[in-house]
């Protein structure tokens, strides 16, 4: 084994035996030490002991790092043992501010070897070996520079300690030596006294009068080299000299050093004259501390002070046995013994006698007594034990200190009895003045005698006499004496008044109000708040938290109970302020500053970080709230940077922060008064140079954005009274970079401390739910998708889409208080919308009014309407009666579906208009819904309104299975008629769950399930028709398993997503309630979805369950805001109505009881013109889903004109990439029904906002369509408010532009847009045209009404609406652009009709022809021969438009036009052209332009033709056959092309866009 293998071993036995003796040393009621703990303090031990040279002390010290409570620093202490050792350690780790946690001490038998190393620690007693002291402390942690210092303290303490052990023999013997040659017996008794035990010894030396120094021993040899100073010595001298013979002998004096050794304690000098020659020729100087013992000893024992005792009680005649005797003793006994024994005789006399009156009848004396060498100044101060606090301490001391001008040296308090004494020690300077004492005493009796009368007096100078007295004698006495003493009767006044302005318990008003100040001797650089309460508990952490906001750190608090808080708390804290802010600068601005922090105190105000910029940044309370406010809708904008960030940006770009507040002034504050352009450019200019000096690019985009903000805002209530409850900012939301989309067209954020909101517009009329959200870091995002959806849905009236939410930030736990929950909400929701309409305009006798105090910045804006929403669903009324309130002009219409408005759950209006979507679905699928049996699965409860009802639409259903949050609903094999009777039966209920349900109804094998089972049976039955083979499952895995079943409809009637697609995660669908539950579309079995509720689906789930859900072969469904669009539709057809009949109350034609009953009359009419709306969307999706793949292209062609136009964002709506859409296309498959369902709502939109922006809408012509808006009662009784209505041309737009779509399907409007280069608005006066020529609502409602297959019909709308498409480019032709369509339908209708009427003997054999293909066509897909022949007399009037406009111009019948029309096109074969193209149906958009445009063309060159020739004033057969023979070789050249064509299969465009060509050179000769 090698050398280096022993000494490890050695070592470790070492450690062992070190360890052992540690474990040892654990006193009784230590912390326990043990196991790896006690192995790593001896190996850190044993590091610091391992090596020794000489007597030389070790000492290590080190931090420990790990977990918060495992972190600490130990220190390690080896020495030769010795006495005072640990108390001298423990002491100087103390004076460093540092608590020892633990401290172990064995003193260990050691052995060494030649060069101080550690070789042995022998076991047991180990008698006759050398001992160490090994120290062991652990205490809080330090830097690296407190361990330094620490680590030269400890050095020096040792060093003392050692040399006082060392020299304590020639100590004891230099104070032998000086008892034994001191004069005074006294003095000399005194000195055998301390020699016997009664003083520490700590050094001695022998002082010349030259100032040199010798025989030091102790500490005199140490760090107390010198223990006075040099002018000190030179009094010593003097006090000797100028002494009589006796005197007392030693000098007892206090030293300003400090022990280190045993007792941190000023050290005691005992200084005795040398005597040569007769001559006083040194000082004999001993240093010590008293012991404890000694302090204690009675004064009969302690030599001197036994003799000053008895010398006073024989001057004054007390016997010892008396109680004056006794007194005295008792006086004596109290006073420290250290500071009494150096008084003179007088001194003691006027203390001790002084104490004695005291003992008795406490009361308030003060006492000064100048220590020898005037070196202190001893000050006694008694006061009645009530009367004593720090406060009365530090106001005392500070009238010393003041007094006599010089700093305080130690200070002790003692209480006995009802007596309090405390003792101060003043550092006199070498020249110094002793106060007077009577005049200190004088300041003292006023300090603490005649409060009331003080605080009244200091009232006085602000109320009148009566009132300050009535204030003082209520308020002063609640006052303690601390606060007396330490605050003084004027600081008591100005906190009574500040008390007085607050609401106590039970009263109305602020309870908390705050005051700045400053005390005498406070550092530079701090302040002093004080906050104040009346009444009820206060927590610190309601207060510091929200200081700290504002910039401020908390050094300190004094609190103050007055009559123990029941007239109030008074809290004084003291601030430490930021760097850069001064106490001058805050008191200053003291009055703002105070009013913001009592308003946040009180709960009136936001507590955060913002208002931090009120104090550095120097805003008003309200300019950092609208940061605040800016920064939160930022946030819901998507901004990600947290608070602390943001103030931190703003903070140090004050001048942009300045010049925002500045330019939202000049733009918005209605009182500006200046030049506002002027302003606005200055501010714009403050905004540029701060942001040129801002490095951070985070904090340059950050300042940015508010810039948007404020550039963006085009109102606020700000500057209005309603700014004061909550703040209102109307923005253009284009205007604001990078939010995300769609843009809404406006938006007003909320924003208060009680509430935050958002309402989004699609457009300036625009409705849509206001709900109660439940996100509120993101609200926005929310109702931005829920205000998408709404805009789409909102398709089929008036207004477009909008969406509002609100946040109510103070509920309560509903759990505890529901009834307050539900309070709170609806008190946030009236805020809201108060709020919305405080920036709203009004109408007010026909006229536009702005609301008071705000500055409009966009025109008049008076439209706003709400509705019911999740949260919201009952508090219609409560909308209204606001509107009321403010004498909205929309009256109760603001807020449809209220007591006086159509209730949609009675009506059933929502499921019904959803239930003819499934019925559109299954009667294309062969099945009648109505009289089949159906099996539906379903989400909701009979309670519901749309499940509810929806589930009552058809006695055939059989529902198997249903959820919602409460239930599983469960019926295998139901019995139709008797379960529709039992859900009716639920349904008429006041409220009901499935739990309700008759369980002797259910099927075998059902049942109902409480959804907070753990598990939940499954019977064979369940099992077969959910397709599971397990016996039980728990209840969302079963909901799970009944959206995946098998059946004929899913039915959503209840809240939540539960269909995603599979590209989707959870988070993106955001409804986190449902994830457990939420399945992909493409695992939807059931064939048919219905859409009833809300979101039940997201919208890339709808597109995967129609291409791959039902087993893979496709699902059908729509989307929920088709589906589900009745009840916007009845919630705007009723605010319409209301619109108009308000105007007739206002005429007096209406009172209100009777606008009643006909808003109940009229419910049945409503509910049809409703459901209308949604059977044609449905049918029009129908047909728009026949187009199959071949009308993809042209449905991405439509794609991209809505989104260049800004009317559809593809990827907020969902819609795949072309080249996706193409491929899916090559497979076979067109855009899906949801796919299609954005297309119709978007292009109904863009046809809308067309029409609104022309003048098509005002056509006298279109009145009829206004007035079939409104019920037949409204029509007959108030046709002129009909007309007059205030959105009578957007209610025109939306009809006209809903039943374009619907009639002619999603292409075509857009395409003859730009095959005639018309406007949208000049295609729909076409159509508004074509539909009154050619009769069109006959043939739709044919088409409509007559049995026959769905393919069939669909086909007929399909082939209707080609044939209208050309009629409509023949009327654009004809000057739709430029002149009426009612004045267009009356200049042609005649001849038109005159047309229509002899088809039979005007059509050219060509088109005679092709009549007779297209209804054997319409015939074989079962089109029943009427309605066929109605759809192909649409094409065999093609033409009839232009030949009827050409016969008016000529003034010849439009008979013999079209004989020459027919003449012309038969010799040239351009019917047979024409023909060829109409039939041609190419997919590329182009080609369809192409061969589109060619149609028309071969029309419209023979028309041009007759027109010249008839111009001659020729018949027109006449005029075509002489032209035919003036260029018969040319026509027979022509001929040979068409053969050439006709022989060609098939006919390419080309070849017919070159005999166009030929044929417009030809007929121009």
């Amino acid at each position: 084994m090698s050398s280096n293998s022993v000494r490890k071993v050695d070592r470790a036995e070492v450690a062992q035996a070190l360890s052992a003796r540690l474990a040892a040393s654990v006193l009784p009621g230590d912390p326990p030490l043990g196991g790896e703990a006690l192995d790593r303090a001896a190996r850190f031990l044993l590091g610091a002991a391992g090596r020794r040279i000489g007597g030389e002390p070790s000492i290590v010290i080190e931090s420990v790092a790990g977990a918060a409570s495992e972190r600490f620093m130990r220190v390690a202490i080896i020495n030769d043992d010795m006495p005072f050792l640990v108390d001298s350690i423990a002491s100087t780790v103390a004076a460093h501010g540092l608590a020892i946690d633990r401290l172990l001490h064995p003193v260990v038998p050691v052995r060494r070897d030649s060069v101080g190393v550690l070789a042995e620690i022998p076991a047991g007693d180990a008698a006759g070996e050398k001992r160490e002291s090994m120290v062991y402390l652990e205490t809080q942690r330090g830097d690296a520079r407190a361990r330094r210092q620490l680590a030269q303290a400890l050095e020096a303490t040792l060093t003392d300690v050692r040399a006082a052990v060392a020299d304590w023999p020639a100590m004891q013997a230099a104070m032998a030596s000086d008892a034994d040659a001191c004069a005074d017996s006294e003095g000399a008794a005194l000195l055998r006294w301390f020699k016997d035990g009664m003083l520490t010894q700590l050094g001695h030396v022998v002082r010349r009068r030259d100032g040199s120094q010798d025989g030091a021993l102790g500490i005199c040899r140490t760090s107390a080299a010198t223990l006075l100073g040099p002018i000190s010595f030179e009094r010593a001298f003097a006090w000797f000299e100028g002494q009589t013979r006796g005197a007392r002998i030693p000098l007892v004096v206090k030293s300003n050093r400090i022990s280190n050794v045993h007792r941190r304690t000023p050290i005691d000098l005992f200084i005795l004259p040398l005597l040569e020659d007769g001559r006083i020729a040194a000082l004999s100087v001993h240093a010590g501390i008293w012991t404890s013992a000694a302090l204690a000893a009675a004064p009969t024992q302690v030599p001197r002070m036994r003799s000053q005792l008895a010398d006073l009680a024989t001057r004054f005649g007390f016997s010892a046995q008396g109680h004056a005797g006794k007194a005295l003793v008792h006086a004596f006994t109290q006073l420290p013994h250290d500071v009494l024994l150096s008084f003179a005789d007088a001194d003691i006399e006027r203390v001790a006698t002084t104490a004695m009156s005291l003992t008795d009848r406490p009361r308030a004396r003060l006492a000064l007594v100048a220590a020898p060498l005037m070196r202190h100044l001893f000050a006694f101060v008694w006061l009645p034990r009530d009367a004593m606090s720090t406060g009365t301490r530090l106001q005392v001391q500070a009238m010393l200190i003041e007094a006599c001008k010089a700093p305080l040296l130690d200070w002790s308090v003692e209480i006995e009895g009802a007596l309090a004494l405390m003792r101060f020690v003043i550092d006199l300077p070498e020249v110094a003045t002793i106060p007077d004492e009577t005049a200190l005493n004088a300041r003292l009796q006023a300090m603490l005698r005649g409060w009331t009368e003080a605080v009244e007096g200091e009232l006085a100078a602000s109320e009148d006499s009566s009132r300050a007295a009535a204030m003082a004698l209520r308020f002063a006495d609640a006052f303690p004496l601390a606060y007396r003493s330490e605050y003084g009767a004027g600081e008591a006044a100005r906190d009574i008044a500040r008390l007085r302005r607050l609401a106590g318990e039970g009263e109305t008003g602020p309870r908390r109000g705050v005051r700045f100040h400053v005390m005498p001797g406070d550092d530079a650089g701090v302040l002093r708040l004080k906050l104040y309460q009346r009444g009820g508990a206060f927590c610190l952490s309601d207060s510091v938290p929200a200081l700290e906001n504002f910039g401020f750190r908390v050094i300190e608090d004094i609190p103050t109970d007055l009559d123990e808080g029941r007239m109030g708390t008074i809290h004084d804290f003291v601030l430490a302020l930021p760097a850069g802010m001064t106490p001058e600068r805050l008191l200053a601005r003291a009055d703002s500053i105070e009013a913001a922090i009592a308003e946040v105190l009180n709960g009136a105000a936001e507590d955060d970080p913002f208002n931090r910029l009120i104090t550095a940044v120097e805003l008003a309370a309200r300019e950092a709230n609208w940061l605040r406010a800016w920064y939160r809708y930022l946030r819901q904008a998507g901004l990600n940077f947290s608070v602390p960030t943001v103030v931190d940006a703003l903070q140090n770009a004050p001048m942009v922060v300045r010049g925002l507040i500045a330019l939202f002034l000049c733009r918005h504050d209605p009182a500006f008064a200046g030049d506002r352009a002027a302003a606005e450019e200055a501010a714009q200019a403050a905004i540029r140079d701060g942001l040129s000096q801002v490095a951070a690019i985070n904090d340059d985009r950050l300042l940015r954005q508010y810039r948007a903000v404020v550039e963006a805002m085009l109102r606020t209530n700000a500057f209005a009274p309603a700014g004061a409850d909550a703040l209102a900012f109307k923005l253009d939301s284009a205007l604001i970079p990078g939010l995300p989309k769609p843009l809404p067209w406006r938006e007003i954020f909320v924003y208060s401390r009680r509430v935050e909101g958002i309402h989004l517009r699609a457009g300036p009329v625009a409705r849509g739910g206001l709900r109660w959200s439940d996100r509120r870091d993101d609200f926005r995002t929310e109702i931005l998708g829920l205000m998408k959806a709404q805009r789409v849905k909102n398709a089929v009236i008036v207004p477009t889409g909008a969406k509002g939410g609100f946040y109510p930030k103070q509920l309560p736990n509903p759990a505890l208080d529901r009834d307050g929950w539900l309070a709170e909400g609806k008190e946030s929701y009236k805020l809201f919308i108060r709020t919305l309409l405080s920036i709203t305009d009004n109408i007010v006798e026909g006229k536009v009014v702005h609301p008071a105090g705000v500055a409009v910045r966009d025109g008049e804006d008076p439209y706003f309407v709400v509705a019911a929403d999740k949260g919201t669903a009952t508090f219609s009324d409560t909308a209204n009666a606001l509107a009321e309130e403010r004498d909205f002009w929309l009256d109760d219409a603001f807020a449809s579906g209220g007591s006086k408005g159509y209730d949609h759950k009675a009506m059933g209006i929502t499921a019904r208009g959803a239930w003819l979507s499934v019925q559109r679905h299954f009667l294309e699928l062969g099945v009648d819904v109505q009289t089949q049996p159906v099996r539906v699965a379903g989400c909701g409860d009979m309670s519901g309104d749309v499940f509810g009802n929806g589930m009552l639409l058809s006695q055939a259903l059989k529902v198997v299975a249903a959820f919602d949050h409460r239930h599983v609903f469960l019926d295998p094999d139901p019995d139709p008629a008797k379960s529709w009777e039992e859900r009716a039966r639920l349904f008429a209920l006041p409220r009901s769950s499935w739990d309700d349900y008759d369980k002797a109804l259910i099927s075998k094998g059902g049942g109902v399930f409480a959804r907070s089972l753990k598990e939940i049976p499954l019977s064979p039955q369940v099992q077969a028709m959910l397709g599971l083979d397990q016996a039980s499952i728990d209840p969302d895995s079963l909901i799970t398993a009944i959206l995946k079943a098998e059946v004929d409809l899913l039915w959503f009637g209840g809240i939540g997503t539960y269909v995603k697609a599979s590209s989707e995660n959870n988070v993106q669908v955001g409804d986190p309630a449902n994830d457990a539950l939420r399945i992909n579309g493409a695992d939807v079995r059931a064939r048919v979805i219905g859409e009833g509720a809300n979101l039940g689906c997201t919208q890339a789930g709808r597109i995967e369950f129609a291409l791959q859900g039902a087993s893979g072969a496709g699902g059908r469904g729509n989307a929920d805001f088709i589906d589900n669009s009745a009840g916007v539709d009845c919630s705007d057809n009723e605010v319409n109505i209301k619109i108009a009949l308000a105007a007739a109350k206002r005429a007096g034609r209406l009172t209100e009881d009777e606008r009643v009953d006909l808003l109940a009359a009229m419910t049945d009419e409503v509910a049809a013109l409703v459901l209308e709306d949604n059977r044609l969307q449905a049918l029009a999706l129908s047909i728009a889903e026949a187009g199959g793949a071949s009308a993809t292209a042209a449905h991405l062609r439509l794609v991209e004109a809505l989104e260049a136009s800004g009317q559809l964002d593809r990827r907020t709506e969902g819609l795949a990439e072309n080249e996706a859409l193409l491929r899916r296309a090559s497979d076979g498959r067109g855009l899906t029904r949801p796919e299609l369902a954005v297309l119709l709502s978007s292009a109904k939109l863009a046809l809308q906002d067309a029409l609104e922006r022309s003048d098509v809408v005002d056509d006298p012509g279109l009145a009829a369509d206004l007035l079939a808006a409104f019920p037949s009662p409204m029509r007959e009784r108030f046709e002129p408010e009909i007309l007059g209505h205030r959105l009578r041309r957007e209610i025109v737009a939306t009809k006209l532009a809903n039943r374009m779509v619907n009639r002619l399907g999603l292409i075509h409007p857009f395409e003859l847009a730009e095959e005639e280069g018309a406007t949208l608005a000049q295609v729909a006066a076409a159509f508004v045209a074509v539909e009154r020529l050619f009769g069109m609502q006959a043939v739709w409602q044919a088409l409509e009404a007559t049995a026959m297959p769905e393919s069939a019909r669909v086909l007929l709308f399909e082939r209707a609406a080609a044939a209208m498409t050309d009629h409509m480019a023949d009327v654009l032709r004809a000057g739709a652009g430029s002149v009426a369509a009612s004045r267009l339908v009356a200049d042609l209708g005649p001849d038109v009709a005159a047309l229509a009427d002899g088809t039979a003997t005007l059509l050219a054999a060509e088109a005679r022809a092709q009549s007779a293909r297209m209804l054997a066509r319409f015939s074989a897909a079962g089109a029943p021969e009427a309605e066929a022949a109605m759809v192909t007399r649409l094409f065999d009037l093609d033409g009839s438009v232009g030949l009827a406009r050409l016969a008016r111009e000529a003034g010849v019948a439009p008979q013999a036009v079209t004989q020459g029309f027919t003449d012309l096109g038969a010799r040239l074969g351009l019917d047979w052209a024409q023909m060829t193209a109409a039939r041609m149906s190419p997919s590329d958009p182009w080609e369809r332009l192409l061969i589109n445009g060619l149609a028309r063309d071969f029309q419209q060159m023979r028309l041009d033709f007759l027109r010249r020739a008839m111009g001659a004033g020729d018949d027109p057969a006449a005029a075509v056959a002489r032209w035919a023979d003036e260029h018969a070789l040319a026509v027979a050249q022509f001929r040979k092309v068409v053969a050439r064509a006709q022989a060609a299969a098939p006919v390419a465009p080309a070849m017919l866009a070159q005999i166009a060509s030929q044929a417009r050179n030809l007929l121009g000769r």
